[in-house]
């Protein structure tokens, strides 16, 4: 009895039923599963045969390898591999050697009839996953050119006739009674298959390939991809990358906003106590070029900014404020100085030439005109 059916014979006995295994060939709706990795099955591995040979610390990439350029379902040739040499440590489950060496490269007992035949050797672990892969392809019912393995290249129109006599793809459950002489061989690979599902796969995974992943900010309120704002996108290695306008609060940390410029307030008095000096009113006034022009050409006839300090105008300057100024009961509006250089008309437009506020004439309004 092979080492193979030892191994399945074990698993069988302590495994209940399980799902149909797949087909062999991928396609469309037979394809690897997302969470099935090379570095996943090998931590798969090693947690059985922890004194893995050095020689097989990258199996599976070969697998993965082999199988895509192929077309063949390399997770479960890979789940076939632990079976046929248990978890390549190459031994029964009684500790016994089995027909195959190690060093032969021998993944799935290709050519060992029983009886104590090795079957083929390869010179390399890459050769060894390629003849498993290719002699797959002829169970599949598909013929091969030049098989790496012999038994394959002897053996493989057989083959490919009683594939093709089942009238529908090859699953892997159809290498019971063909591949190996155990009835329930390709449960036994589903076990596997299961046993690693269970223990790396977190949630329920499709079948289909790998697809390309939409970031959140990709996905539109009904759930598909929208195009991506100018400001997200990745710039291209070795490119300057295009400036972009900053959002949300990265902005002000950035670019703080700029405040506009302020006018220095201009303070003008408008209300005088009895008894403050003549010039307390020049003091609150800013004083431009042209009102210093018309102070010194006033000073001969009497400063208007004097007049306004005179009691005689404190009235009439607290009666247009609203205000009112205590003890100012004398002043009358006929003792008021209205004449335009010294009196009060002359002291309101010092005021209003501090402002420094021209006056502009509006421009003219321009009308289209519509040719008829």
């Amino acid at each position: 009895m092979t080492l193979a059916v030892c191994v399945a014979s074990a698993i069988a006995s302590s495994s209940a039923a399980h799902a149909a295994p797949p087909e062999i060939r991928i396609h469309r709706d037979n394809a690897v599963p997302r969470c099935v990795t090379p570095e996943r099955l090998m931590t798969f591995l090693r947690a059985r045969n922890p004194q893995l040979d050095r020689r097989f610390a990258g199996i599976a990439k070969w697998y993965r390898q082999h199988g895509e350029a192929w077309r063949v379902r390399w997770d479960y040739a890979f789940f076939q591999m632990a079976i046929e040499t248990n978890y390549l440590s190459y031994r029964r489950p009684d500790g016994r050697w089995g027909d195959v060496d190690p060093r032969q490269n021998n993944f799935a007992g290709i050519g060992t009839t029983g009886g104590g035949v090795p079957g083929d050797s390869f010179p390399d672990v890459s050769t060894g996953v390629l003849g498993q892969i290719q002699h797959l392809v002829a169970y599949s019912g598909e013929p091969l050119a030049a098989p790496v393995a012999p038994r394959t290249q002897l053996k493989q129109a057989d083959i490919i006739a009683a594939s093709r006599k089942l009238g529908r793809p090859v699953r892997f459950s159809d290498l019971a009674r063909r591949w190996a002489v155990d009835p329930r061989y390709g449960h036994s690979i589903e076990y596997v298959a299961e046993t690693f599902r269970r223990e790396h796969c977190s949630a329920p995974d499709s079948v289909r390939g790998p697809r390309r992943e939409t970031l959140p900010w990709q996905r539109s309120s009904l759930g598909g991809p929208r195009a991506v704002p100018a400001q997200w996108e990745a710039t291209v290695v070795g490119t300057k990358p295009a400036p972009s306008r900053k959002i949300g609060a990265a902005a002000s940390e950035a670019e703080p906003a700029r405040k506009p410029a302020v006018r220095p307030r201009q303070v003008v008095r408008t209300v005088w106590r009895r008894g403050d000096p003549p010039t307390a009113v020049a003091s609150h006034v800013y004083r431009t070029p042209d009102l210093e022009l018309k102070a010194a050409a006033s000073t001969a006839q009497g400063s208007p900014l004097t007049a306004r300090a005179t009691p005689s105008n404190l009235a009439e300057t607290s009666s247009t404020t609203g205000g009112t100024v205590p003890g100012d009961t004398a002043a009358t509006p006929s003792t008021i100085d209205m004449s335009p250089q010294t009196g009060l008309l002359g002291s309101l437009s010092a005021m209003a030439g501090s402002f420094e506020m021209p006056i502009v004439a509006p421009a003219p309004r321009l009308v289209a005109r519509v040719a008829r």
